[in-house]
């Protein structure tokens, strides 16, 4: 393979260019090392290891590898199946340990399998779907007892996993996909066993770095220091595996609402997760946008702090309310400042998308970093064409870095050949496809009356306050607002809560189409861009702010 270095870039769109322009002498062993590393990370013959979070889109990742391995929607029988691929999904740990029973009980949701419990309830699984209690990442050092109880438990789990799936010879591999946060996974590549060492065939780092300019770490990534980041690339020399670091905004997932990527998103969630599961988000977006509608009405009347939290407390029942309003009746929200910024083009743009697909993200971090996924792993045959693992080599202390060849770390990025539009138009049509199948199985949603009341009285009382804001707005940004308006009562789960049973236009021409579509994404459905501009028109102007 012929060895290549090319110049040094400071951004992402510099570096793109520099990899489609390779000389030519060069391009047959930047392709070759592609490839390979393609044929890796997204290879269906041996074990994925992913790490997780319980966040909506991580939620919806799992979906799709779930789909393809358990055949959800073309199986005869529901529950574990002789059939079934393997899958090994650690649980990101946090102070509540939520994220743990949250995974669990949605892998039990789409597999239909029986619990079994192992390890003090740490281990769960679900015929050959395992999830693994992990380590909490916001912890950094000390605890050494409770992290080397982690590294055994996940030792054990990836052990009886491979031994369940017949994974032998040369298929005893497992590919690692980590989130953003790697002291753990640095710690569990120097502690393991040799034997699951010599097991690691690659690795993927999620959303860990911004290459938007020059190259450091995300907002997820903080925690990871330059010396962390250079073990990563001493241990995977070692090992003699590659690195993939995936992030949305270098694959053109330039969207950050997933209603933008998914057909009645607010609708058709609710057969992606049952209620128990869909519910915190639902409420935390109520809360979010109560709050938003409160502080342009506490701006307009220049009423801050506590009486702005009496105005809330007066106009929304507290009788539904009690269980998810948090934000909006805490004084610190309603701040002079943060009321003022309520105007802003971002803040309206926000709330829009809110009222329109009121499911709101846990994480405060932009975008839908876990769709950043779709492109790796067992379900994911169709990535080599759409997709290209540039070799890279990064001066981190620098903020610097260049295609490279030979090389342990890589970035993936779409070809050239590929586009905003493509890219969006091809993880539509695979979540249209993973949809149907979860959608065979478990129906279209049913919407429960808690539901439907805690929206109609979070519609009363934003309608309240916006109406009586407006006088004060200019009249540029009382357009902008009465678009927040129109999405609360019209938009798809104020349209969905009003009973109907189907969503106008889909089954004429959405999801009858994909009925045999394979859940790798294929290419061929490719549905048109039906959310990224809702609300952008209106929101265009002067960005100001109350004056």
């Amino acid at each position: 393979m012929t060895a290549f270095k090319g110049p040094w870039s400071s951004d992402l769109d510099s570096f793109k260019k520099l990899v489609h322009s390779i000389p030519e002498q060069y391009k047959h062993s930047f392709a070759t090392s592609s490839k390979a590393t393609l044929d890796k990370i997204c290879d269906p013959g041996v074990l994925h290891v992913w790490e997780s979070n319980s966040d909506v889109d991580s939620f919806l990742h799992l979906a799709s590898i779930i789909a393809k391995l358990c055949n959800l929607g073309v199986r005869k029988n529901a529950g574990a199946n002789p059939k079934d691929g393997c899958m090994v999904i650690i649980a990101e740990d946090n102070s509540s340990g939520s994220n743990y029973s949250r995974i669990c009980e949605y892998v039990g949701y789409l597999t239909g399998a029986k619990l079994r419990s192992h390890l003090e309830d740490t281990v769960a699984a679900y015929g050959k779907i395992v999830v693994v209690r992990g380590w909490d990442n916001s912890v950094l050092s000390g605890q050494r007892e409770a992290l080397e109880k982690t590294v055994r438990r996940i030792n054990i789990a990836i052990e009886r996993v491979l031994k369940m799936g017949k994974f032998e010879g040369k298929k005893r591999k497992i590919v690692w996909h980590h989130n953003a946060v790697i002291p753990f996974l640095l710690h569990w590549i120097n502690t393991t066993t040799p034997a699951l060492r010599s097991t690691i065939s690659a690795i993927t780092i999620t959303g860990s770095l911004d290459f938007s300019t020059g190259i450091g770490p995300s907002i997820a990534g903080r925690a990871n220091k330059v010396p962390d980041l250079e073990r990563l690339e001493q241990y995977a020399k070692k090992l003699g595996v590659p690195v993939v670091f995936l992030d949305s905004s270098s694959q053109l997932i330039n969207f950050d609402y997933l209603g933008t990527y998914m057909y009645y998103y607010a609708y058709y969630i609710n057969t992606f997760l049952p209620s128990s599961l869909s519910r915190p988000h639902l409420e935390k977006a109520q809360d979010e946008l109560v709050t938003f509608a409160f502080r342009l009405r506490a701006a307009s009347e220049a009423k801050y702090g506590m009486e702005a939290v009496k105005m809330v407390q007066k106009y929304l029942d507290p009788r539904t309310a009690k269980q998810w309003a948090h934000n909006c009746i805490n004084k610190d929200s309603y701040e002079k400042s943060k009321c003022r910024a309520a105007g802003k083009d971002e803040s309206i743009h926000h709330a829009v998308q809110l009222a329109d697909c009121p499911f709101a993200r846990f994480s405060s971090t932009p975008g839908v970093p876990a769709f950043a996924r779709l492109a790796v792993g067992p379900a994911s045959t169709s990535t080599p064409d759409h997709y290209t693992a540039a070799p890279v080599s990064i001066a981190f202390r620098k903020s610097q870095f260049r295609p490279a060849s030979p090389s342990t770390f890589y970035i993936l990025i779409p070809q050239a050949t590929q586009d905003l539009e493509k890219v969006t138009n091809r993880i539509q049509g695979l979540m249209m496809a993973v949809l149907e199948r979860v959608r065979r199985e478990k129906g279209n949603p049913v919407l429960g009356d808690t539901e439907k009341s805690m929206w109609r009285d979070v519609v009363k009382a934003c309608t309240w306050a916006l109406d009586g804001s407006e006088e004060k707005m200019p009249k540029d940004m009382v357009r902008k607002v009465r678009f927040v308006k129109q999405k609360l009562k019209t938009g798809t789960w104020g349209y969905a809560g009003k009973g109907q049973s189907a969503t106008p236009g889909y089954y004429q021409g959405g999801v009858q189409h994909v009925l045999q579509a394979p859940v790798d994404g294929a290419a061929q459905v490719a549905p048109a861009q039906v959310y990224p501009s809702v609300g952008l028109g209106g929101l265009r102007g002067s960005g100001r702010g109350f004056t």
